[in-house]
């Protein structure tokens, strides 16, 4: 693990934000005119308690895999229970962090996936909190990954009367080379084709408790590699 850090830190260090207009994805330009007011940081994983990252309202966030039977590996924090990403920072600002993992996707698997996911705030009582951000229109994160073409956000709602444990609003994201920010509207989402119960977006953001980002496999084939995320933000 120790050489996969270094490795992530140096292509960290040496990657400039490029990228090109995607189909339900906009790249963020001119971030900084946007006002304090019209947005909220989810998580910029500067925050830490107890060794770990969490969200920037104090939410747990945690790495695990699912599979249909093989399950997949990863790697972050070191002894976290549970799982947790890596913070690296980048060489040209050492005040900002990455959350980071290592992933390996393995078979048999008609399915399977290597998941973070943020929450937004800590349990009550021992159930989730969610925040309303259904007045926001866009996600945006920055995304870097290797060994795979496409990461999926997910969008949930737990413990809020949303009927639902899986199968949440999400679009699954073609990435570009190297580090970018993308920029996802709220309007573009969906819930799989799989899932019977279909619930409206903007109910689950009226209740939102955790945003999730999935390396995955379908009809697996071994897959290695790295997941770098910074800065979720949503956007008026």
């Amino acid at each position: 693990m120790a050489l996969a850090t270094n490795v992530l830190r140096l292509m960290i260090a040496a990657l400039v934000t490029i990228g090109a207009l995607l189909p339900g994805q906009l790249l963020l330009r001119n971030a900084a005119a946007q006002s304090e007011a019209d947005k909220v940081v989810y998580a910029d994983f500067e925050k830490v308690e107890n060794g770990r990252a969490v969200s920037n309202n104090g939410g747990l966030i945690q790495i695990f895999s699912s599979q249909e039977s093989t399950p997949p590996q990863f790697k972050g924090q070191a002894n976290a229970s549970p799982g947790a990403p890596e913070l690296v920072v980048s060489k040209t600002d050492v005040k900002n962090h990455f959350a980071t993992f290592e992933y390996t996707l393995t078979t048999p698997n008609q399915w399977a996936n290597v998941t973070l996911e943020i929450q937004g705030r800590p349990n009550k009582d021992g159930k989730p909190v969610a925040d309303d951000l259904s007045a926001y229109k866009n996600l945006s994160v920055q995304l870097y990954a290797t060994g795979t073409e496409d990461l999926r956000v997910e969008f949930i709602s737990h413990g809020q009367g949303i009927n639902l444990n899986a199968g949440f609003p999400q679009i699954e994201m073609r990435l570009k080379p190297g580090l970018n920010t993308y920029l996802i509207p709220m309007k573009s989402l969906s819930q799989p084709a799989w899932v019977d119960h279909r619930v409206d977006s903007k109910d689950v953001l009226r209740k939102l408790t955790a945003v999730s980002i999935s390396v995955y496999c379908n009809q697996c084939t071994p897959q290695h590699g790295i997941v770098a995320v910074d800065n979720l933000v949503f956007q008026k």
